[in-house]
């Protein structure tokens, strides 16, 4: 029985409040991975094979947190924000990110779209078929596309719809 531990790496403490332009967005956008994090205990899974990290810095920061040793992967990245308009209009952070998450779900982003996130989940899945217990250390919307993908391979386990930081899901293969 296979199972994946998956973790969404610890908050990001982000203070960035009031309406942003296409420049503002896009240098939040690039500080955001180098943010602080809040930090808190996890109730890591008692077997562990093989521990898997997102290359970004806030999973990473996570990893040593929590003192795992771990590979790196490309592979579990976060889907990047991206602007959608340049110039001086001032929009809510939360404007530009909603805008942008349904331009890729809806595969008109030119650098990521969900068609390749979706692709970047099932490699992952190939690289680890054969690793009995893996913990996932990795990024919100990728790790719903990573779940999505799972659950089409037969794995089963219970997953809140927002995903929580520094919270253990754990998918299971052979339940049955």
């Amino acid at each position: 029985m296979q199972k994946i531990h998956l973790l969404r790496h610890f908050r990001v403490n982000d203070k960035q409040k009031g309406l942003m332009d296409a420049d503002d967005f896009l240098a939040w956008v690039e500080q955001y991975d180098e943010m602080e994090l809040e930090y808190r205990e996890v109730d890591l899974p008692a077997k562990i094979d093989k521990v898997f990290v997102s290359r970004q810095q806030r999973a990473l920061k996570s990893a040593a947190y929590l003192a795992l040793e771990s590979e790196t992967s490309d592979l579990l990245v976060e889907v990047d924000a991206q602007i959608f308009i340049s110039g001086k209009i001032k929009l809510p952070k939360n404007l530009w990110l909603f805008v942008d998450r349904l331009r890729w779900y809806l595969n008109f982003r030119s650098v990521e779209n969900r068609s390749y996130t979706i692709k970047r989940a099932r490699d992952f899945i190939e690289k680890v078929k054969d690793i009995e217990d893996v913990l996932i250390i990795s990024h919100g919307l990728f790790m719903h596309v990573l779940i999505t993908e799972l659950k089409k391979e037969g794995f089963e386990g219970s997953v809140d719809k927002k995903i929580k930081n520094a919270t253990i899901y754990t998918l299971e293969k052979g339940v049955k």
